[in-house]
């Protein structure tokens, strides 16, 4: 079992995701709900393509940033 928690903080709002995963496949679940909830809070709306979507994958996970996911 692994112990997960994604956190950030974006426009004053922290978006934290937090749960137990016990493989790689419910890792990158949470991953997922992480950004989707990530994009939502930044852009006020939902994502509308997947664009825009990687768009903002690469410039959350962009080095160097210290806002990045906590694994324990």
């Amino acid at each position: 079992m692994i112990l997960l928690r994604l956190s950030t903080v974006i426009n004053g709002v922290t978006i934290e995701t937090e749960g137990e995963a016990n493989d790689l496949d419910q890792i990158y679940e949470s991953w997922e709900t992480f950004l989707l909830s990530t994009y939502q809070v930044e852009n006020g709306i939902r994502v509308t393509s997947f664009k825009e979507l990687d768009i903002h994958r690469q410039n959350l996970t962009r080095p160097p940033t210290n806002e990045i996911i906590e694994v324990l």
